[in-house]
């Protein structure tokens, strides 16, 4: 029955969490499972406050403690090491819930190869661009007499490409450091 409350809680806060909560939803709450699904995800424990706001609304009280006790258990799978790897790979929000160094230095490992990540795929996106107009040019040189000006627009995207082309070897042989500090 737990499990149950516990996957309806979830299910409720994957729907809701920018939403305010329904009378249902106060009033029917298993608040321990809702706060061992914000412990899991690393919620901002501000959250309690949000959920206390919403169901005041209804005259309902929100069951603190018993959130309070499900967060804590939730917060100890978050705040694994090989956990905050995978949240900063992932690019997703650290609030600063975790105590444990491990946890935010793997967190930092991760994001910065999220971020080497989401600019190799700026850099590989930019390239068929610049590949496409590069395409279009060379249509067009061959059916204009100017040809001047499309020159120098071809030469100056060949000249970018080379640099995002250097930039993106840089990137993965990871001679470029990020520096994050919190």
């Amino acid at each position: 029955m737990r499990y149950l409350n516990f996957a309806l809680a979830l299910t409720a806060l994957s729907l809701t969490q920018c939403t305010s909560l329904s009378l249902e939803e106060c009033r029917d709450n298993d608040w321990y499972a809702t706060g061992l699904a914000d412990g899991n995800r690393g919620a901002n424990a501000s959250q309690l406050n949000q959920y206390q706001q919403d169901c005041r609304e209804f005259n309902l009280r929100v069951d603190a403690a018993q959130w309070q006790q499900g967060y804590q258990q939730g917060l100890i799978s978050y705040c694994l090491p090989e956990n905050g790897y995978r949240v900063g790979l992932a690019g997703e929000n650290y609030y600063g819930v975790c105590n444990n160094n491990q946890f935010v230095e793997r967190y930092n490992q991760g994001h910065e190869q999220y971020l080497v990540n989401k600019r190799l795929a700026e850099i590989a996106d930019r390239l068929n661009a610049i590949d496409s107009e590069i395409s279009s040019i060379n249509n067009k040189l061959n059916n204009l007499t100017d040809k001047a000006e499309l020159l120098k627009q071809k030469n100056a995207l060949l000249n970018e490409k080379n640099h995002l082309l250097d930039e993106r070897l840089r990137l993965r042989r990871g001679d470029i450091r990020f520096e994050f500090r919190f």
